[in-house]
């Protein structure tokens, strides 16, 4: 599990963003995560925050389509171990 853990951090990024509630259901088809997505209800009427895990190596592409469809306040941070 150690190893697995660190393999899945070199190979994942967590993406956090804002979305409008209505955009939701888009921006989980772009980005659904390794499970599904972590969301958390805002104090901004209609407004969530969302967390997921992106592939490095889709980071750009899926920043850029969450970009398109309204996210805002995009935030990509690095992860230092996992466990599955």
């Amino acid at each position: 599990q150690r190893v697995e853990g660190v393999l899945m951090a070199r190979r994942y990024v967590l993406c956090q963003y804002n979305i409008k509630r209505e955009s939701l259901e888009r921006a989980c088809v772009v980005a659904s995560g390794r499970q599904a997505p972590t969301v958390t209800s805002l104090e901004a009427e209609d407004w969530v925050a969302v967390s997921v895990m992106i592939e490095k190596k889709e980071l750009a592409n899926k920043m850029d389509q969450l970009k398109e469809i309204g996210a805002i306040d995009i935030l990509v941070l690095q992860i230092a171990n996992a466990r599955t």
